[in-house]
């Protein structure tokens, strides 16, 4: 009987630590996500010349109350529920694929947007005390969730580490051996050119 409540209560210990681990890692992408793809929409902009759109929402953003400034950083999460919902349509007709693409490819312009958007923001935001009290909260869940998953990044780190040491081992360092004979079967394999 003891033995029994042992191997359920390890079960249990290992399916928390999966299960806090699963949290931590699923915060981190969307965290990943939030840094990046505000990036990559900040290029965007440049790219399509619409740099006044910032300029604007901040104007735009300094006339409102914190209340309302609220509001308009809410726009992109409830703008993209006819998305999710078609994303869920596009599943339900048996398009797995194409449904997990999409609603990937949707939550990431949402949180870009969202990062964009909170930039602009955040100063007023602030103002509210408990929205300041959860923003301190999320930053703290972010250390929190870095910090769990560190051991795992450093041995993925490190077999990244001895992988590329043995292809270089296997292949050379600058290609050696194994490049000069894949260019030698192009060559074989090109047509000859009659003369």
């Amino acid at each position: 009987m003891e033995q029994g409540t042992a191997l359920i209560d390890r079960v249990k210990a290992r399916l928390a630590r999966a299960f806090w681990f699963t949290l931590a890692l699923i915060f981190l992408i969307e965290s990943w996500l939030w840094d990046n793809v505000k990036e990559w929409l900040r290029a965007l902009e440049k790219a399509l010349g619409l740099e006044r759109l910032e300029a604007w929402l901040e104007g735009l953003v300094s006339r409102l109350s914190p209340q309302m400034t609220l509001a308009l950083f809410a726009v992109p999460m409830i703008g993209v529920l006819p998305l999710k919902v078609a994303a869920l349509a596009i599943l339900a007709h048996g398009h797995f694929l194409t449904g997990v693409v999409f609603i990937f490819a949707v939550k990431a312009l949402t949180l870009g947007v969202e990062a964009f958007l909170f930039d602009i923001c955040r100063d007023k935001l602030l103002e509210m005390q408990w929205f300041g009290r959860f923003y301190s909260l999320v930053l703290d869940v972010r250390a929190w969730a870095s910090m769990l998953v560190k051991p795992y990044k450093a041995r993925l780190a490190e077999l990244g580490r001895a992988l590329r040491a043995y292809a270089e081992g296997v292949i050379g360092k600058d290609g050696g051996d194994f490049s000069r004979r894949i260019a030698r079967l192009r060559e074989l394999a090109r047509p000859r050119r009659e003369t």
